[in-house]
């Protein structure tokens, strides 16, 4: 499992770890739902792109930029 950090402002972290406790779920658990959800709903739109040859190519030059953020510094994250 992978670590993500992302940066919403402070509001929307507070209204989301109410939600998340008042339900009795941790907020990764949450964020995962809601991601989940959002892959789920946008499935036709990843097909189209992997069809559109110019997309393969810009997916393949930023391999290289993707490849930086997996590294062994990080793997003390993996067991989280």
């Amino acid at each position: 499992m992978s670590v993500i950090s992302i940066r919403i402002d402070d509001h929307k972290r507070k209204l989301l770890k109410v939600i998340a406790s008042a339900e009795g779920r941790s907020m990764s658990s949450l964020v995962g739902q809601l991601l989940d959800e959002y892959v789920q709903r946008n499935k036709a739109k990843l097909a189209e792109y992997t069809q559109n040859r110019d997309v393969q190519a810009l997916m393949k030059v930023s391999e290289a930029a993707f490849a930086e953020w997996d590294n062994d510094e990080d793997a003390v994250y993996d067991s989280l």
